[in-house]
């Protein structure tokens, strides 16, 4: 096929958001390490995303500005790329109006359809209103899982053949570190030491971090010393937890140190006895696959796509019982051989996915929807 010029929008790149900054930047990167001939336009809000991300001579910064989604998306978008001449667009979520050119946008869940309860009024409101729009108006979709995929055609009644799944996976940097030295260096930069168990993501309802601070309670009371670190930027309907944590009287043992460096995320999954990602919902978990490539043993939910994601590799619980949860930590924090087989069934299942994979398809998307054009 001959050059087609494109433009993705990467305006999460820099927000510390979690999984869709990380998603825009492992599949620019991979896109950048892809042969293609295709030239590429960035689309970005920050000044810190030509530090975050590599690229190649193919790619373009674009900064966009003001970065407010009520202006961003309507107006100052759909203007740059008529002026960038674009063959192809591929948006976040959010298809902007106005536009000349063929779309790609990637859902990666519609977890608002199902759990309104944990966003916000007005972003609730935003997302339900917008993105079943664009998803009917794309000429192509992008998800992270099989799941999700049915979801979306399930729930909006779309066809089959408009949606692709497109994996994520750990990125290079994540494998296993020696856990005493990483130890070491957590004391030192963040107070964090001795055993623990990890959670590391979004700070928010959804994740379903206040039944995790419930079945903790529970394995003190059985006599387990272990802190328990919730790990990231504290994020919607928070608050409900840091006031079960302060009722509990488990302040000391209930670490919140809050964003985490990227240079120190490996470090922290390698030092965790256990990672624990008790989410209601997700599109893909991009958490459980990081710490599987650490070779940390993980116990994760049955629900959303989680189960398909851990594969048999996790150790599995029912979200919504938080005794499910406590024994299950008790169950591998007791077994040292369980843990070591867990690390490594993990380890093995993390080198099935990877964004290298996702950027060839993701290419594959672009040509086919420009080949139908």
């Amino acid at each position: 096929m001959s050059q087609l010029k494109i433009g993705i929008d990467v305006h999460s790149i820099g927000s510390r958001k979690g999984g869709n900054e990380t998603y825009y930047k492992e599949l620019v990167s991979s896109l950048a390490q892809t042969p293609c001939v295709h030239k590429f336009l960035l689309y970005h809000t920050t000044s810190s995303v030509t530090k975050e991300v590599r690229a190649a001579e193919n790619f373009i910064f674009r900064r966009i500005c003001p970065s407010h989604p009520v202006i961003r998306i309507p107006c100052t978008l759909p203007w740059h790329i008529r002026t960038d001449r674009l063959d192809l667009f591929h948006a976040q979520f959010i298809v902007p109006p106005f536009l000349r050119c063929p779309t790609v946008t990637t859902i990666p869940d519609i977890a608002y359809e199902h759990f309104p309860e944990f966003f916000p009024a007005t972003q609730r409101l935003w997302l339900k209103t917008l993105i079943p729009e664009s998803a009917v108006r794309a000429d192509h979709i992008i998800t992270v899982s099989e799941y999700s995929k049915r979801d979306l055609i399930e729930t909006y009644g779309l066809p089959e053949d408009k949606i692709t799944v497109t994996y994520e996976g750990a990125g290079d940097k994540f494998v296993p570190l020696n856990k005493e030295k990483c130890r070491e260096e957590l004391d030192r930069s963040y107070g964090i030491n001795g055993e623990f168990i990890l959670y590391l993501g979004r700070l928010q309802a959804r994740k379903n971090l206040l039944r995790l601070v419930e079945a903790y309670a529970r394995i003190r009371k059985c006599g387990f010393h272990h802190k328990l670190v919730l790990a990231g930027k504290r994020d919607s309907l928070f608050d409900s937890v840091l006031l079960r944590v302060r009722e509990l009287e488990l302040e000391d043992e209930v670490l919140l140190p809050g964003y985490i460096a990227p240079e120190h995320i490996v470090k922290l999954y390698s030092a965790a006895e256990v990672f624990v990602y008790p989410s209601f919902f997700e599109g893909f978990g991009l958490p459980i696959m990081e710490a599987m490539a650490c070779g940390t043993p993980v116990i994760t939910s049955r629900s959303s796509s989680l189960e398909e994601i851990a594969g048999g590799s996790a150790v599995l619980v029912e979200p919504e019982d938080e005794l499910s949860i406590a024994n299950a930590l008790m169950t591998v924090l007791n077994n040292a051989t369980l843990r070591c087989q867990l690390g490594k069934a993990g380890l093995e299942r993390s080198r099935l996915f990877n964004f290298k994979s996702a950027a060839q398809k993701t290419i594959e998307v672009y040509e086919r929807v420009m080949g139908k054009a």
